[in-house]
């Protein structure tokens, strides 16, 4: 049987050439780490690209946003701070030593959550002994002296003058003299013709009395009083200053100094006691000196670093060299009659008391204690005391371009508060240029006041 070409192949045609076998567990494997490549690439530069953005967030934008975060803390602390005039002026109203008026001011700030937490700091308390503020005058003072006076009114009649108050006022009528035939009176003129009479009925056995105003409209007209004589006997013994007789009045209305006559139809039957204050003006050169200053001072990052100063009542907001008055002292100059004016001076001593810790440092909240120690009034008499006042006045510490703009701030406020009045503000710097301290001269026809304030001024930690 023949055989097709090709249907059997030799032996050793039909021997199977070997395949070329795929190398597909190799080929995984390239792949598998190339992948692996790429996505270390990609991280590193997702990486690298967060890092430079937060480079560039970190010096372009954090900077800014932090500035403004502590500008927004200088203000609010700025704020806090100028209630402190407030507080003061406060415990001089109540004028309580055991009050304490708390302040509580954060000292740092400017932190952003999360991408700068670092916050600024500050620093808070009294200086004492500094910014000295010094008022000079020659003027008229009171000298008020206790006295005692008790004798028979005679027919002259008899005065007292320069009388400034009265504790103690009896008048001691002999008995007899209710039975005088037509009666018999004392009458008591006051200061512009008001005053008091005390009279009798003929034949009444009683006695009346009428007090009457400086405008002669009566307060008491023609009541009867007690005519007991069993505290002295054989005399009717009468309390003037008794509110129901109505000459108490009459003296709380009174203008100091006062004078007193005290007359009689019926002399040496009539005897008075007087104890009262009486009131001596001389004329003397007056100095007096109130220092220390409140302070917050700022140590920013970014924005620029700040002081507040309180001194005498005004509250100062500097950025060296530069002072600005923010907040007006309290002192006070106001027109009266006949081309004079009053001026109140308020001078403010602040100091820390024993064993305290001036100044506070830090970040987080802190307390200003306030506390009144004293207040006094200077005696100056009523009326014109006083044709100039010399007030000088010292900066706290500072370079001489800081000090002159800071005392010019205190010149420019005397200036403006005289407009208007009859008092002219001169200012003199202190003769060596070196801005140490500025005299400010007040002249015109001037009653002058003056309250001594002592303020004791502590701070308290409340967090870190």
């Amino acid at each position: 049987m023949n055989k097709q070409p090709g249907s059997q192949l030799p032996a050793r045609s039909r021997k199977m050439e070997p395949r070329l076998k795929h190398n597909y567990a190799g080929h995984g494997r390239m792949l598998q780490d190339a992948s692996a490549v790429s996505i270390v690439v990609i991280a590193v530069l997702i990486f690298g690209l967060l890092i430079t953005i937060a480079a560039y967030i970190n010096v372009y934008y954090i900077p800014s946003w932090a500035e403004d975060a502590e500008a927004k803390h200088a203000r609010n602390a700025f704020t806090d701070f100028s209630t402190i005039p407030g507080a003061i002026n406060g415990l001089v109203l109540v004028n309580e030593t055991n009050i304490i008026s708390k302040r509580r001011i954060e000292l740092g700030g400017g932190d952003i959550p999360v991408l700068s937490p670092v916050r600024s700091w500050g620093s808070l308390g009294a200086v004492p002994r500094e910014g000295n503020f010094t008022v000079k005058v020659d003027a008229w003072m009171v000298n008020i002296t206790e006295n005692c006076t008790d004798d028979m009114i005679t027919g002259a009649g008899v005065n007292i003058t320069n009388i400034s108050s009265i504790s103690q006022f009896y008048i001691y009528i002999d008995s007899a003299v209710s039975a005088f035939p037509g009666g018999g009176e004392i009458v008591i003129n006051f200061t512009n013709q008001s005053g008091v009479k005390i009279w009798s009925e003929s034949g009444t056995y009683s006695l009346k009395i009428s007090t009457w105003n400086d405008n002669n409209n009566k307060i008491i007209d023609g009541i009867y009083i007690n005519n007991d004589t069993s505290q002295c006997p054989g005399y009717y013994r009468i309390d003037l200053l008794n509110p129901c007789h109505g000459f108490s009045k009459v003296l709380s209305d009174a203008d100091i100094p006062y004078n007193l006559t005290i007359t009689t139809n019926t002399p040496g039957a009539c005897n008075y006691t007087i104890i009262y204050n009486e009131y001596n003006k001389s004329l003397v050169h007056y100095s007096a000196t109130s220092n220390g200053t409140l302070i917050y001072e700022s140590m920013n990052r970014y924005f620029l670093d700040q002081e507040f100063i309180y001194q005498n009542g005004a509250v100062f907001l500097c950025q060296p060299p530069n002072a600005s008055m923010r907040t007006l002292p309290t002192i006070a100059i106001e027109n009266t009659t006949n081309e004079s004016a009053n001026i109140t001076i308020p001078m403010v001593t602040v100091s820390t008391g024993e064993n305290r810790t001036p100044m506070i440092s830090g970040s987080g909240v802190e307390e200003l204690q306030l506390k009144l120690d004293r207040l006094s009034r200077v005696p100056f008499a009523e009326g014109n005391n006083t044709d100039d006042v010399h007030i000088i006045i010292e900066p706290p510490e500072g370079d001489e371009n800081f000090r002159k703009d800071y005392l010019q701030e205190w010149a420019n406020y005397f200036n403006k508060i005289v407009g208007g009045t009859s008092v002219e503000a001169n200012p003199e710097w202190s003769p060596d240029g070196s801005y140490a301290n500025i005299n400010i001269t007040l002249n015109g026809s001037i009653h002058l006041d003056i309250q001594d304030i002592y303020i004791e001024g502590r701070t308290s930690r409340i967090s870190s």
